[in-house]
């Protein structure tokens, strides 16, 4: 008989996964919101204001929210249909990661976002994917 050693518990229920979810998009929205208030406070110029920045409470925190959400049903799904949620999840979130740095590189020039800027949103795509994903594959535990 083969026994198996699971280093990150699945969760078996979509309570323990959206607990999950909340704890992780709740640690990165204090975590952006903190970063941003320090940007502010240091007056650093970011290229970019009005209501459509992207340095604004509301998009912060939506963009976050929306991520949760699409973090925990892809590990829903992971969870269903593979053998191996946990490093098919990783791959596919750092596959992610790599894809949402394309506009933050690409369209941002054209948004008149300095260098600075660009830096601070690649600081928050990271401030939003790692406690998503270390909560989410239960390697943060509640």
């Amino acid at each position: 008989m083969e026994q198996t050693n699971v280093r990150f518990p699945v969760p078996r229920t979509g309570t323990v996964l959206a607990r999950r979810t909340a704890a992780g998009v709740g640690v990165a929205i204090v975590g952006l919101l903190v970063v941003q208030a320090i940007v502010d406070a240091l007056n650093v110029e970011l290229g970019a204001s009005g209501p459509m920045t992207p340095f604004a409470a509301p998009p912060l925190i939506g963009t976050t929210i929306v991520a949760g959400v699409g973090a925990a049903i892809a590990y829903a799904a992971m969870v269903k249909f593979t053998n191996r949620p946990v490093r098919n999840f990783v791959a596919v979130a750092v596959i992610v990661f790599a894809v949402m740095l394309v506009p933050v590189l690409l369209v941002t020039p054209s948004m008149g976002i300095t260098p600075a800027g660009k830096g601070l949103l690649v600081l928050y795509h990271l401030l939003v994917a790692v406690p998503l994903v270390g909560f989410i594959i239960g390697a943060v535990d509640l």
